[in-house]
């Protein structure tokens, strides 16, 4: 129940008020102002009705004393006898919710506080909500630095800086749709490897930031590394399929306080120092900054250890007999390989750009817009493993098709526009195309051109 503090030298005042306040609110009642501050400090309630002039300590007086013990704005309404216009305008400049004249009727009093209350809860679920990301339900990175900031000052912990590992690659081949609900469950994860006293934020795409209260020791970091790797990799499995090969995982980086200082900005450097140290050690870990896991050697590997390791991170984790569909950025790196393998190799390839318009004006955008994107999942699921493509706008797709020369395009257009005319509403859009086939001499003079732009 929503806590009350009445504050007034007079016992008749307070017992009345009290009776009236007592049906909906928990009522605490202070004689005096010092009285006052040290319910105040022990119950912590919702607001303060508090009568204006009392012998010694006004209501000022007291509100001064809270503010300048709290820094914060302390909510107060002042009971006073006096109509005098400059002692509300006092009142209102310290921060004062509301004045109420004396004597005052029972439904007014209590509609006041009711207002005041409710509009102290929209503007705090207001705040709540700016501060928080929507994705994840963490607090933003602005919001989390702040809270963090205060905890290195005043509490023992640790701060964790913590980043998922090919994460890049879930947008990349199962798209962004996909990715978000990975970021959903891993916020899950955490969730449920941190206490309630802890503080988690997102400080940005898939890196993290947390101080958990309380933990000075290595073995329960490592711990909570381990936990979350493992639950990160089940539900990812969930997500994406059993036969999801993406080598995801967290790495995490973090830095004891106060051992290593209660300054929010060095603190966070030093995590990231011993988060980078992960990155370049294998992922998939932590490592505590000036700790045992930052100052052991690397591990000595064999050769074959090391390319079976870099061959997980690094290769091709789409196992779907289908097209490779990319984003823009991986598309541009693959494209440019494609032409240098055709120019060393004497290698062929065909470029195809398909584009599809709505037939007329009167064309439903949502429904164009549906057909667009089965157009893009059908064609991505009859081409070959070895073909390449990218959604170059919501109505438009680029193909590049290796080793396919003037003697089978024809055939791969024709399954094409076949599969298009068996596509469910194709008759609002019409498709159209246009192919280049791409030879060493061309690859050669497109890789010329480029050096020579640069």
């Amino acid at each position: 129940m929503t806590k009350i503090l009445i504050v007034d030298d007079e016992e008749m005042m307070r017992m009345v008020t009290k009776k009236i306040l007592s049906a909906k609110y928990e009522v605490l009642a202070a004689s005096s102002g010092a009285e006052a501050i040290e319910l105040f400090e022990k119950e912590k309630p919702a607001l303060i009705l508090s009568d204006l002039l009392m012998p010694g300590m006004t209501g000022f007086e007291m509100h001064e004393i809270l503010l300048d013990r709290y820094k914060v704005k302390i909510p107060i309404m002042y009971m006073t006898a006096d109509d005098a216009a400059e002692l509300e305008g006092q009142g209102f400049d310290m921060g004062a919710m509301d004045f109420i004249r004396k004597p005052f009727r029972a439904d007014v009093l209590m509609r006041r506080i009711d207002n005041i209350l409710s509009n102290m809860e929209r503007i705090s679920d207001l705040k709540e909500e700016a501060s928080m990301d929507k994705l994840t339900g963490f607090l933003n990175k602005a919001s989390a630095t702040e809270a963090i900031t205060d905890a290195c000052r005043s509490s023992a912990g640790v701060l964790l800086v913590i980043d998922l590992d090919s994460f890049k690659l879930v947008n990349d081949i199962h798209g962004h749709d996909s990715g978000d609900e990975i970021l959903r469950r891993f916020a899950d994860v955490i969730r449920q490897n941190t206490r309630s006293d802890d503080i988690v934020g997102r400080a940005g795409g898939d890196e993290f930031i947390s101080f958990c209260r309380n933990v000075t020791d290595e073995e329960t970091v490592a711990s909570i590394s381990k936990r979350i790797n493992r639950e990160l990799l089940s539900a990812a499995r969930e997500i994406l399929g059993e036969d999801m090969t993406i080598p995801l995982g967290v790495s995490i980086g973090g830095v004891f306080v106060p051992t290593e200082g209660n300054d929010f900005t060095e603190l966070f450097s030093k995590a990231d120092k011993a988060l980078y140290f992960v990155k370049q050690n294998g992922k998939h870990g932590y490592s505590i900054f000036g700790g045992s896991s930052e100052r052991e050697k690397v591990e000595v590997r064999s050769s074959e250890e090391d390319l079976r390791q870099l061959s997980m991170i690094m290769g091709e984790r789409y196992t779907g007999n289908c097209a490779f569909w990319l984003g823009q950025d991986a598309f541009s790196f693959i494209y440019k390989y494609v032409l240098r393998y055709i120019q060393s190799y004497n290698g062929v390839a065909y470029k195809v750009l398909f584009t599809l318009n709505p037939v007329s004006e009167d064309v439903d955008p949502a429904l164009f817009s549906v057909v667009s994107q089965r157009f893009g999942d059908s064609l991505n699921h009859m081409l070959r493993k070895s073909d390449i493509m990218m959604q170059t706008k919501p109505n438009q797709y680029f193909l590049i098709l290796p080793e396919l020369d003037d003697q089978y395009i024809r055939n791969v257009l024709d399954r094409i526009i076949a599969m298009w005319e068996n596509t469910e509403n194709n008759n609002i859009a019409e498709i159209t195309y246009a192919t280049e086939l791409i030879t060493a001499d061309d690859a050669g003079n497109g890789e010329d051109n480029r050096s020579s732009d640069s």
